[in-house]
């Protein structure tokens, strides 16, 4: 067996996903309109970034739009717009930072009382 073969056997036993699996997954993703790769890496056992991968690599990926995800906000933009909320400021973006989350948690502590009285 030459070098060549060798190297060639070993690339197509360590594919990761089966042709099954490639044909379910275009499926899923453009008839169903399955677009949560969240969804369809737990259906097929893998990662959101596997994923993300094998649409890109099929292309058919299609980036989700701000609108479409929740998951477009950032950190920084939502202590942000927890400081205009509740007239805050936290320092950074490290809620871990026990000063920045002792803040939040009294300006909160506030506001609910205001909505108590």
């Amino acid at each position: 067996m030459q070098l060549a073969d060798i190297e060639k056997e070993v690339r197509m036993s360590v594919k990761a996903w089966s042709d099954e699996q490639e044909a379910e997954l275009i499926r899923l993703y453009t008839e169903n309109n399955t677009k949560d790769v969240n969804e369809l890496g737990e259906h097929f056992g893998k990662g959101y970034r596997s994923v993300i991968s094998k649409l890109v690599q099929l292309r058919i990926y299609e980036k989700p739009s701000d609108e479409d995800s929740e998951g477009s906000r950032t950190v920084k933009t939502m202590l942000r717009d927890l400081e205009t909320m509740l007239d805050i400021e936290i320092e950074g973006t490290n809620l871990n930072k026990k000063s920045n989350l002792t803040n939040l948690v009294i300006a909160l502590e506030r506001k609910l009382a205001e909505k108590d009285v």
